[in-house]
């Protein structure tokens, strides 16, 4: 992409670079903000608003697909549906056309803004910390469209409307996001934007179909259990039965016998297999011979270890917090 510096405060030339010759070669538009936020901020707390800077949060292809690079994982709870909506109420996109990717691993680009530059997912902070960031990015993304036509079609901006993923003016010209998109990555990322009013909004606080259902009910969707790498083993852990209890020794003579298995080691908390894979490390797993060391251990049942609860409990606790006035 191509971008004026000068109006960019923070500026990572390599990659900028990078993404401008990829997204040429892939004849894809690429769009991202990003919003600075001081460290060590709490959930709860206003989050402030930031520069733009031109990182990969959002990809039109020439298909007219819509593509949020999501920075929150998915564990249920919808966040990259929810991020998704943002970024397309504010773009003007056909809900349709929309998908998701997850962010590669670069803190410094996809970092939560509540928990400072750190990529994480949880807390409840992903629609909090990125509702202002993600309609920038859907709003930034539009006005460079408009802007794009405009010059294009010798027209002024503000007679142009986007919706539902077509640029269009009065005159009766008219282009899709993908006819568009080359032309747009030309067009500077702007250093202010103007977000929709709430009276505008179509999909924002309206159901719409989760992006990640059809993965999940298809089996293509891909989890971290799924991800392999070159030479990647898999560990099966054999644990005391008894909580404390450690590994006095162990014999690996039967368990390195097992086909896939490929070493035997112990650990802090008990012994591991490693195996080419699941089925060979659980039968190597299985195979061990451990003697554990339980004189650390707790032997106690449930019973003897709830009655001393209610011991406990019975007695003089200690002061949690402290709260309001005390007269």
């Amino acid at each position: 992409m191509r971008v004026d510096v000068a109006k960019l405060p923070v500026f990572d030339f390599s990659r900028r670079e990078f993404l401008k010759g990829a997204a040429v070669t892939a004849g894809a538009f690429v769009l991202g903000a990003s919003v600075s936020f001081p460290k060590g901020a709490f959930a709860g707390e206003a989050v402030p608003q930031g520069i733009f800077d031109p990182n990969v949060f959002l990809k039109i292809g020439a298909d007219n697909s819509v593509t949020l690079i999501s920075k929150h994982f998915e564990m249920g709870q919808g966040v990259t549906t929810g991020m998704a909506t943002l970024v397309a109420e504010e773009l003007g996109a056909d809900w349709s056309t929309v998908q998701f990717e997850f962010a590669p691993n670069n803190p410094k680009l996809y970092n939560n803004l509540l928990f400072g530059p750190v990529m994480a997912t949880g807390g409840t902070t992903s629609m909090a910390e990125s509702w202002e960031q993600m309609r920038q990015v859907g709003a930034a993304a539009r006005m460079m469209f408009v802007a794009a036509a405009a010059a294009k079609w010798n027209v002024p901006a503000a007679e142009i409307k986007v919706e539902k993923g077509v640029v269009s003016h009065a005159s009766g010209r008219r282009a899709t996001f993908g006819e568009l998109a080359t032309d747009a990555m030309q067009v500077p990322v702007p250093t202010h934007v103007a977000l929709k009013p709430a009276t505008d909004w179509e999909l924002i606080g309206t159901r719409v179909p989760r992006l990640d259902s059809p993965g999940k009910t298809t089996g293509t969707a891909i989890f971290a259990f799924d991800v392999r790498r070159p030479g990647m083993l898999t560990a099966i852990i054999k644990r005391p039965d008894l909580f404390g209890a450690k590994v006095a020794s162990f014999d690996a003579a039967e368990a390195k016998q097992v086909d896939g298995v490929v070493d035997v080691v112990p650990i802090s908390t008990g012994v591991a297999v490693l195996a080419t894979d699941t089925w060979a490390a659980m039968r190597g797993r299985d195979a061990l011979k451990v003697t554990w060391d339980t004189s650390q251990a707790e032997t106690r049942s449930t019973a003897q270890i709830l009655e001393e609860y209610r011991q406990i409990s019975a007695g003089q606790g200690l002061t949690a917090a402290s709260r309001g006035c005390r007269r």
